[in-house]
């Protein structure tokens, strides 16, 4: 069927662009989730990409141009994550303490743009009070279940401090 564009056609190539991003993302996450469910931390990882994911919409960050890089630092990333939460066991007020840092870099960086990607000046209001808002949320929730569920809330509290890392100018 014809789709009302041809080669070259600048609506074209968004679509192969589009269509090439899902395959290439859609690849990486069966990947993650293969190999997480292999090792028997899937709940762990989707929890994190979850937060990690949450956060990422209204903050956006740094972004990796190689794909087999993007991929392998993905996997160490999603699956080191979950393992690091297993095998920590910090206080609350740590937890306090980083998200507290995180929300200051959020209220400093957030949105962070790409060079391919830049943020029209009259969105970067709304996106950084909805990441803030983001953040609140997943902070509070880490905080509110922290005795509870330990691993939990490790893992949305380094979702937190991931995010965070990425907003800021040096990772760029």
């Amino acid at each position: 069927p014809k789709i009302g564009c041809t080669k070259g056609d600048p609506t074209y190539d968004r679509l192969c662009y589009g269509a090439y991003a899902v395959y290439i993302n859609g690849a990486k996450c069966l990947l993650l989730f293969v190999v997480a469910a292999l090792l028997g931390v899937l709940p762990h990882v989707l929890t994190f990409a979850l937060a990690y994911g949450a956060l990422r919409t209204f903050s956006f960050g740094v972004h990796l141009n190689n794909t087999g890089l993007c991929t392998l630092l993905g996997l160490v990333y999603y699956l080191g994550r979950p393992y690091l939460s297993t095998t920590i066991a910090p206080a609350w007020w740590h937890l306090a303490l980083l998200l507290a840092v995180g929300g200051v870099l959020f209220a400093l960086y957030a949105p962070a743009e790409t060079t391919k990607r830049p943020i029209p000046q009259r969105r970067r209001s709304a996106y950084k009070g909805k990441a803030l808002a983001v953040l609140a949320v997943i902070g509070v929730a880490a905080l509110l279940i922290q005795s509870h569920h330990p691993v939990i809330s490790n893992l949305l509290c380094m979702a937190a401090v991931c995010q965070s890392i990425n907003l800021l100018p040096i990772t760029y």
